[in-house]
């Protein structure tokens, strides 16, 4: 089934480009493929050898049938084609500063990624809908305070997809908790295997960070492993004072996801994306975008 989205820029509803959608069918959808997902894909050890192979020189010959699939513009990379290592090496690619500004108004509330974005008003929900399945607030941070904290709040979804620039940063200045590693297995973040596996996000690996910002308060920042990503690399694993705009970290190969939680008073969303939101599309949006306001 086609996965559709919103592009904010042409105000238009279109079809994601997915990539390797027949492999996700097999692994999710008949009874041979999910029993090598349960037993062997979704362990950790899985995703770390096949990450192995895209940090090897044979993965170079995947770089520019990534870039024709996806239409990736070159243009928009900080280093040339010929001068990555491996594919993983392109996969987390730096670009340059000038295509994604920082909006540097205080009381804008910033993307901290380049992805596709669900927001939920969490006091009307008492678990999470992403299509097709349903998690518990505490299923996912594993912290009674957190979640009696954030129980009316908003929560914000950050899906990456594989073509995306997979380097995430932080939405606001303030100061950093240390990064809590919460242990979980790694699915895929696909809406095939969304659709098919419970609690999908709770089960996987997953780091979650506080952030005590200065215009939006206290706010979780979730970083959500998926299958194929068996790394998620932070530059700050423990207490730190940031910056707005400044990298936090990335994701290695493959596509995963961003979760972040808001007190209810301290942002209000933008309306373009609760209205999508509400009839379960997606928003594309980029790193350092508006997605809200104080």
């Amino acid at each position: 089934m086609p996965v559709y989205i919103y592009d904010r820029q042409s105000k238009k509803t279109i079809e994601e480009n997915a990539i390797k959608v027949g492999g996700l069918m097999f692994l999710y959808k008949t009874l041979t493929g999910k029993l090598l997902t349960n037993l062997v894909l979704k362990r950790r050890f899985v995703s770390k050898s096949y990450g192995r192979v895209m940090d090897g020189k044979r993965s170079l010959k995947q770089i520019p049938k990534f870039i024709e699939h996806y239409n990736i513009d070159i243009n928009e990379i900080k280093r040339p084609i010929s001068s990555f290592k491996s594919f993983n090496d392109f996969f987390i690619r730096e670009l340059k500063a000038e295509v994604r500004p920082i909006d540097q108004t205080p009381e804008h509330l910033i993307s901290p990624a380049d992805s596709r974005l669900l927001i939920w008003d969490l006091a009307k929900a008492e678990q999470l809908p992403v299509k097709g399945y349903w998690y518990k607030l505490n299923d996912l941070v594993k912290d009674e305070q957190i979640t009696n904290e954030f129980a009316d709040g908003w929560c914000y979804m950050y899906r990456l997809a594989p073509s995306d620039y997979h380097r995430y940063g932080y939405i606001d200045n303030g100061k950093q908790e240390p990064v809590r590693k919460i242990k979980g297995i790694l699915h895929s973040v696909n809406r095939i295997a969304l659709a098919v596996t419970n609690s999908v996000m709770a089960k996987n690996y997953r780091e979650l960070t506080i952030l005590h910002t200065e215009n939006f308060g206290k706010v979780v920042h979730i970083e959500v492993g998926a299958l194929f990503v068996g790394k998620v690399v932070q530059r700050h694993n423990e207490a730190y004072t940031f910056k707005r705009g400044e990298e936090k970290g990335w994701f290695e190969f493959g596509g995963s996801t961003v979760i972040q939680l808001f007190k209810k008073n301290a942002v209000k969303p933008d309306a373009d994306i609760i209205e999508q939101s509400l009839k379960g599309i997606e928003t594309l949006v980029k790193i350092n975008e508006k997605v809200g306001a104080k």
